[in-house]
C-alpha cells in the first residue's frame, strides 16, 4: 500500500483511530535487526519505536516524538512512516482502569507532555554497545549449557543512562504513569512485545507499507 494523499479514506481510517500517546512500533529488516530478532527472546521484528503526539487537523497528520541516531530526540510526522510496516499500540484500557484514575486519553496526553522534557537529549550509543556485548556473552553462555544460542529480555538489566534510544524515550514518557515496558529490565523490543502478550497493551491499528 502506498498512500500519497493524507486526506484519502485509506489514511483517514488510521488517523481516526489514533490518539496522542499511542506508541508506534516499526518493523525494520537490516542485519542488526535480523540478528536481534533471531537472538533475543521473545522474537519480534519491531525495532524502532515512536510516540504519537499532537494531531494536525489541517493536514490530517500527527506529530511524533522519537529518538534517532542522527539527532537524538526529534520531532517527526506519522506520515513519514507510511511506507514502513507499522503497528500502533496503547496502554490496555482494562489495565488503565485498574491502575489509574486517568482515562486512556488523559494518560496518553500526559505521556506526550512528559516526553517533551527529553527534547534535548542525545542518542544513547553506549547502551547499544552494552546490549550487543551482553547479547553475545549470554548467547554463548546459554549455548555452552545446552540452552540454545539466544538470550531472553530478562537477561538485560535496566540502564540508567541519561541519553535515550527510541524505546527509552517511549518508556520515559510513561514513567510513573503506566508500564509499557517492564522496568525491571532493559527496554528492548522483546520487552515491549512481552508486555503486549501479557495484556498490558492493546493493538490499535497498523499498516504494511509498500
Amino acid at each position: 500500500m502506498r498512500i500519497t494523499n493524507l486526506h484519502s479514506r485509506e489514511y483517514t481510517q488510521f488517523t481516526e483511530k489514533i490518539w496522542p500517546g499511542d506508541i508506534g512500533a516499526v518493523v525494520q529488516t537490516g542485519l542488526v535487526q535480523k540478528l536481534a530478532t533471531k537472538l533475543i527472546l521473545p522474537p519480534t521484528e519491531f525495532f524502532h519505536f515512536f510516540l504519537v503526539a499532537d494531531y494536525a487537523p489541517v493536514e490530517n497528520d500527527f506529530a511524533i516524538l522519537e529518538s534517532i541516531p542522527s539527532h537524538g530526540v526529534a520531532v517527526g510526522r506519522l506520515s513519514w512512516y507510511l511506507t514502513d510496516t507499522v503497528a500502533i499500540f496503547r496502554p490496555a484500557a482494562d489495565e488503565v482502569a485498574r491502575t489509574t484514575l486517568l482515562t486512556p486519553k488523559e494518560l496518553g496526553q500526559r505521556a506526550v507532555w512528559q516526553a517533551t522534557s527529553y527534547g534535548r537529549y542525545h542518542y544513547d550509543y553506549r547502551i547499544c554497545v552494552s546490549i550487543t556485548y551482553r547479547t553475545i556473552t549470554k548467547c554463548f553462555d546459554n549455548w555452552r549449557h545446552g540452552m540454545g544460542f539466544n538470550a531472553n529480555y530478562i537477561d538485560y538489566p535496566l540502564s540508567k543512562d541519561k541519553a535515550v534510544i527510541c524505546s527509552k524515550l517511549v518508556d520515559e514518557a510513561y514513567y510513573d504513569l503506566f508500564p509499557v515496558f517492564d522496568r525491571r529490565y532493559e527496554v528492548l523490543p522483546a520487552n515491549f512485545l512481552q508486555q503486549y502478550l501479557d495484556g498490558m497493551l492493546d493493538h490499535v491499528c497498523g499498516w504494511t507499507g509498500k
